[in-house]
């Protein structure tokens, strides 16, 4: 895989309203998408009261571990991945401190840890990283039609998986030792829209009642006076979807107005896909538009399509990734990301960066 060189520049401090030194996680000098972490997996319940059945999905967990290798997780037991290190020992690099955390949120058909070697990237960085199956919506279990109100089933489970890590056990070895009071929000395709929807848009209750009327399945009347409800979490601060995006069949026509959360939205180019930069064009958003790019540039599924070298888009979808966590949630903007988010550093003459009126990088 390419590797960015990416020299630290011993200049920069962090901000002042940053976490101690000691607590931060830091750059490394090589951006590197191969790193061994920690995984396991915890069945979690789901608190998604407009189901008529009970809801538990698997959810999977990277951390920071000493070890180097071991049996890696083999994802919907066909998928393997040997940097994803099984049940690894937890080792926390610095004690007494709490650890940032980052949820991912897969697209249609695809599962947790497909996206995983960017969630080991910021666990090298002394992350936490949290994904869980959207069960119903994976490769191994994908029901279609898909009902009406899956889409904010998925929200559920985001908003579920930050309880469960909240709630861990006090036997368990990351328990009290993840900040879940500022979360990332990171998702591809239809994550992407469900990484939208937490940014705090206020949801088309009227047209999912039209839907309803014609047919489609998830139509109880719990589920779509759910549609009424807020969908944001405050302990999530910022969102960065990843080619995919919300559109007006599930966002009200004026739903924009309510979105408070800071947006890094990477997509592709062709026709269509600037909706979302019109459509939102009064969030706090800043939009990377990858000339070129297809819509597998952004996800490590082994989905193959036209356009950038696999490896190559997911280098640079880190580094963006890395730049934004680590301003929105640490607070820091250090070399080598200076620049990144408003353009200025331009990683490659095919990516062009444009920010809405209410953005500040």
């Amino acid at each position: 895989m390419l590797l960015f060189l990416l020299a630290c520049d011993p200049s920069k401090t962090p901000d002042d309203s940053a976490a101690p030194a000691d607590c931060t996680a830091t750059v490394p000098q090589v951006q590197r998408l191969d790193v061994p972490t920690g995984y396991r997996t915890i069945d979690i319940p789901v608190d998604a009261p407009w189901l008529a059945e009970a809801r538990t999905v698997p959810m999977g967990l990277w951390y920071n571990t000493e070890e180097t290798e071991g049996d890696g997780a083999m994802f919907l037991g066909m998928f393997p991945d040997s940097n994803s290190l099984m049940d690894a020992p937890f080792a926390d690099p610095k004690p007494g401190c709490k650890l940032p955390l980052i949820v991912y949120s897969h697209g249609s058909q695809a599962w947790g840890g497909s996206n995983s070697p960017l969630l080991r990237h910021l666990v090298s960085q002394g992350w936490v990283a949290a994904a869980p199956d959207h069960v119903g919506n994976t490769l191994a279990d994908n029901v279609e039609p898909r009902p009406v109100s899956f889409s904010i089933t998925r929200v559920a489970d985001i908003r579920s998986t930050i309880d469960a890590i909240e709630n861990l056990p006090e036997s368990d070895p990351l328990y009290g030792r993840v900040d879940t009071s500022k979360v990332l929000l990171m998702g591809h395709s239809f994550g992407g829209q469900t990484s939208w929807l937490m940014a705090g848009p206020t949801l088309d209750a009227a047209t999912m009642a039209s839907r309803c009327e014609e047919g489609a399945p998830g139509c109880t009347q719990a589920e779509l006076d759910a549609f009424e409800l807020p969908m944001d979490d405050p302990r999530i601060v910022a969102v960065m979807p990843l080619d995919g995006f919300a559109g007006s069949d599930v966002v009200a026509p004026e739903g924009w107005a309510t979105a408070d959360r800071p947006i890094l939205y990477l997509n592709k180019s062709s026709d269509g896909d600037d909706e979302a930069f019109v459509t939102a064009a009064g969030t706090n958003m800043i939009w990377a538009r990858f000339e070129g790019a297809c819509h597998e540039t952004f996800n490590n599924s082994p989905v193959l399509c036209d356009g950038w070298d696999k490896a190559y888009g997911l280098d640079l979808t880190a580094a963006f990734m890395t730049s934004f966590a680590s301003e929105q949630i640490l607070g820091l903007v250090q070399d080598p990301y200076i620049g990144i988010l408003d353009g200025t550093n331009s990683l490659d003459s095919r990516i062009r960066v444009q920010m809405t009126d209410s953005a500040s990088p």
